[in-house]
């Protein structure tokens, strides 16, 4: 009927729910935390303007207008000479897109601490 929720749907959401999902839940967050509180640092180090910390995000949009007016060519070269991956903003909206550039912390810390010290080496800075 109407406003029923599917049979499977049930245990599947109480699942959730249980001590031991939670713990998981937890972990997670504090991994991604941990992530983000070691890459905001380190890109504001580099000349990227971030304004504000994400608290539910796994990504940080940054300003990158200090080191490039065209994200999307710095993505690219980026890619090309150093194998690090970062989104152009122009994959997200029409705000100053070609002065943004989105860093995702969806992997372990060692990859991000090796992603950063090639973007300083990228860069011509220190890592």
């Amino acid at each position: 009927t109407l406003g029923q929720p599917s049979s499977p749907g049930v245990p599947a959401a109480l699942a959730a729910f249980t001590p031991e999902t939670l713990d998981i839940l937890e972990q997670r967050r504090r991994a991604f935390a941990e992530r983000r509180d070691y890459l905001l640092p380190a890109l504001r180090s580099l000349g990227f303007k971030i304004l504000l910390t994400p608290r539910g995000a796994f990504y940080l949009y940054a300003d990158c207008s200090s080191l490039t007016e065209d994200s999307f060519g710095f993505a690219a070269e980026l890619l090309e000479k150093e194998g690090v991956a970062v989104t152009p903003g122009r994959d997200f909206g029409r705000n100053r897109p070609e002065q943004h550039l989105r860093f995702a912390y969806t992997t372990e810390i060692s990859q991000l601490q090796e992603g950063m010290a090639r973007l300083a080496r990228f860069l011509g800075k220190a890592a």
